[in-house]
């Protein structure tokens, strides 16, 4: 049992023991924290118990120690690098490699060099606690660095001015600004919190997305643009790509007047000119002029002229021109003039002209032209002209005019005009004019209405077409008997100034298979009101006479009605009045006479050419309506 435990014990030490030694195996040598008294010990042989109690090797020339040292320190929880600092107080540099930590003597600042090497710690004033993620830059040259998760770093300035400072800064840390020497030792940096911007920021979703994104992972630039509000301004820079250039890796901080970009480059603002090679990417405004290769990429608002290659991408408001081989996209409002190969694109309301080869999307309101070789596409309201080789829709109000070659489409009111091949639609009101080769819808219509089928609630104006379908209108049901065929139905749909009238007759004393004499037809008619019950008719239509199952090339009945409609009920009305009737024959064709059991006082009876003959006589018809 005794055996058994003292076994348990060990493995469990052994284990902690391993878990420690794996950890501070892998601590940086120049970080690993020590405690050590050095009491009036030669400088050689203090290196050695350092190295001994952090468990590396030194290396170095003897000839860079004086060997008349004594060291008398002692170091409680210090890291290797704080202890080296106090020994040789900046004399000495310092590096590690492997296992070995490397001494070589300190380069000076002086003529030929002309840079200063700084390294330090920051750490949070109230706790002490080092602090990573840390932007440190030289507000003149714009040379910057992060400090590591140790919160350590270095940074070297070249030209460094007399009176040096390093900016220091960090996310919910108040900015602190920092004067130290060129050929200053390890410098210890505190900074404190910044109480207001955590209180603004503390409930905040947003907050919790960036620290996340921040720890798990953020590069250094993105550190730097987390912890960093200063504006800087250069007059020029160039760059080969983003962070490699004269704004160094400050560029996301710097608003340049001319930037100029080999390949590519990254930004705050531009105030006149950019040209990249490949792309620019601008953080915040624009005002001037973008050319690049490829693509420009514009966080905040642009003013100016954008050309691209490709791409013209903007964050905020667009006031200007965008010039681009495939696409423009802005994200926000637009306020000037789009021209793309492919497609314009404008989350944002839009008050300029799109042109595109392809297509045209505004998610909000526009105000202009919008002209595009498929399509165009507007969220909310249009104000101006839609012009598309396929389609147009405006998702609210349209005023203005849709033209396109298959089918417009406005989704609430529209004012202005429809001019399509196939179909216009409108989901409330119209108030203009729907012009198409097929068929016209709108909930309501004050204006007109021009299309094979037209279809609407209502309508203050007139729907001319072979068909309309007027929801509020007239519809009419008739049941009449003339001269000739004393068997007729007919339907009228339109409205009182101007309908269709869709009509079928046959003469019932010839109900005998083939030797029907029956007829169908079309005509367009008006019902002028003469007081609160009666009705002018003046209807002119056109039958084909059908004898059985033959329908003659040419066998046309052609009437003109002039008649009454006294409404004698709610539903219901009784017509009568005259006709004009024109029958129209072919010679050549055989065909039973059409005055069976009425021979009507023929008074013009002529040939039209070589072929045909027309015969004219005076009617009457009688009949009842209903609805």
């Amino acid at each position: 049992m005794w055996e058994f435990e003292t076994m348990r014990k060990f493995v469990t030490l052994f284990i902690l023991m391993s878990g420690w030694l794996s950890g501070y195996s892998q601590t940086p040598l120049l970080e690993r924290k020590i405690t050590l008294s050095l009491n009036n010990e030669r400088l050689d042989i203090s290196l050695k118990k350092i190295s001994e109690a952090g468990g590396f090797t030194f290396s170095y020339n003897p000839a860079i120690l004086d060997p008349g040292n004594v060291v008398d320190y002692h170091f409680r929880n210090k890291s290797v690098r704080e202890i080296l600092d106090e020994i040789f107080k900046g004399t000495v540099q310092y590096k590690a490699r492997g296992k070995y930590i490397i001494l070589t003597s300190a380069q000076r600042t002086d003529e030929k060099t002309e840079s200063a090497f700084l390294t330090g710690y920051v750490v949070d004033e109230a706790t002490g606690e080092r602090l990573r993620d840390v932007s440190i830059y030289d507000p003149v040259t714009l040379t910057s660095t992060v400090t590591d998760s140790y919160g350590y770093f270095e940074i070297k300035i070249e030209k460094p001015s007399p009176e040096l400072l390093l900016s220091v800064n960090r996310q919910y840390y108040a900015d602190t600004l920092v004067s130290v020497h060129p050929e200053g030792r390890l410098l210890n940096i505190p900074i404190k919190i910044n109480k207001e911007k955590i209180s603004l920021l503390a409930d905040s979703v947003g907050l919790k997305i960036r620290r996340f994104w921040k720890t798990q992972v953020l590069s250094f630039q993105q550190v730097n643009r987390f912890n960093i509000d200063d504006t800087l301004y250069r007059a020029t820079q160039v760059s080969l790509v983003p962070f490699v250039g004269t704004n160094h890796k400050m560029s996301g901080h710097v608003i340049n007047d001319f930037s100029f970009n080999i390949l590519g480059g990254y930004s705050l603002g531009v105030r006149k000119l950019e040209i990249g090679g490949l792309f620019n990417l601008v953080r915040g405004d624009v005002k001037g002029m973008q050319f690049a290769g490829l693509f420009n990429g514009v966080g905040g608002k642009m003013q100016g002229v954008q050309f691209a290659g490709i791409l013209n991408a903007n964050g905020g408001l667009i006031e200007g021109a965008q010039f681009a081989g495939a696409l423009n996209l802005g994200l926000r409002s637009a306020d000037g003039v789009q021209v793309a190969g492919v497609g314009n694109i404008t989350v944002g309301a839009n008050q300029g002209p799109q042109l595109a080869g392809v297509f045209n999307l505004s998610t909000n309101d526009n105000n202009a032209l919008q002209l595009a070789g498929v399509y165009n596409l507007t969220g909310r309201n249009m104000n101006g002209f839609q012009g598309a080789g396929v389609f147009n829709i405006t998702g609210k109000e349209m005023k203005g005019t849709q033209l396109a070659s298959v089918f417009n489409i406005a989704g609430k009111e529209m004012k202005g005009t429809q001019l399509t091949s196939v179909f216009n639609f409108v989901g409330k009101e119209m108030k203009g004019a729907q012009i198409s080769g097929v068929l016209n819808y709108a909930t309501k219509i004050k204006g007109i209405q021009i299309g094979l089928i037209n279809i609407t609630d209502s309508i203050k104006g007139l729907p001319i077409g072979l068909m309309s379908l007027v929801w509020k209108g007239y519809h009419k049901i008739e049941i009449s008997a003339d001269e000739i065929f004393y068997s007729n139905l007919s339907f009228r749909t339109g409205v009182p100034q101007f309908y269709n009238i869709f009509t079928a007759g046959a003469k019932p004393a010839t109900f005998k298979g083939d030797e029907t004499f029956w007829t169908f037809g079309y005509g367009l008619g008006t019902a002028p009101k003469l007081s609160r019950k009666l009705f002018l008719n003046f209807d002119v239509t056109a039958n084909q006479i059908v004898h059985g199952h033959t329908i003659q090339s040419m066998n046309l009945l052609n009437k003109i009605y002039l008649g009454l409609d006294f409404q004698a009920f709610k539903k219901m009305s009784l017509t009568f009045g005259a006709t004009l009737n024109g029958y129209i024959t072919k010679n050549s064709d055989s065909f039973q006479p059409l005055f069976t059991d009425y021979q009507p006082d023929i008074f013009y009876n002529r040939s039209l050419g070589a072929d045909h003959n027309i015969k004219m006589w005076m009617g009457a018809k009688i009949g009842l309506r209903f609805l």
